[in-house]
């Protein structure tokens, strides 16, 4: 019995100890992308859906809620609050279909400017302070991850929408990258209040 308690202890001490590793990687301070790198570590240690795949994308929100008013068939989009990000993760369904403007050095909204690879997952991202690179090209290419020759065969690019996807949303507190919150998602394009967050 006191072999099974003595057990049972170094095991719930190992767990802690793991997971005080990773959380003590965490920062505290910088911009959005320094949010999505605590979103990966925070993914890669704790969610089950980060198994389902090897390539995930990541979508910025532009606003805090989503609001739908019945009586008038209206949505009501009420802008982010300046003090929280508000970022979401899930798994990559579609590939990156190219158009003719997106050359090396422009900016497009829907083709990623960043990226990273951890534990052999790779993660990526439009960031608007940055332009398109040949390195992320290649990268995309290596994952088989982008069609040049989508046009060929179809007018438009031939996106999925898959409204069950599975995915995150994480709130974070701008002042401090530690303080956040996560949400599960059954549609990583929709929109869920804002859980409270302490941002003093």
């Amino acid at each position: 019995m006191k072999a099974y308690r003595l057990l049972f202890l170094l095991t719930i001490l190992v767990l802690f100890e793991s997971c005080g590793t990773w959380k003590s990687t965490l920062v505290s301070s910088g911009d959005i992308n320094d949010a999505i790198n605590n979103i990966i570590t925070d993914f890669l240690h704790t969610s089950k859906l980060n198994k389902k795949d090897t390539i995930f994308t990541f979508y910025i929100s532009e606003y805090e809620d989503v609001v739908y008013n019945p009586e008038n068939n209206e949505v009501v989009y009420i802008p982010k609050k300046e003090e929280t990000f508000i970022i979401s993760i899930g798994r990559a369904d579609n590939k990156i279909y190219p158009r003719e403007e997106n050359k090396v050095g422009t900016y497009d909204e829907i083709f990623p400017t960043r990226y990273t690879i951890r534990d052999g997952k790779l993660f990526y991202w439009s960031d608007t302070t940055q332009v398109i690179t040949q390195e992320i090209i290649s990268v995309l290419d290596k994952y088989n991850h982008i069609d040049f020759d989508w046009h060929k065969e179809y007018d438009v690019p031939p996106f999925v929408i898959n409204d069950g996807a599975e995915g995150l949303v994480y709130y974070f507190c701008k002042n401090d990258l530690k303080n956040y919150k996560k949400k599960k998602s059954d549609n990583i394009r929709r929109h869920y209040r804002t859980p409270k967050l302490n941002c003093k």
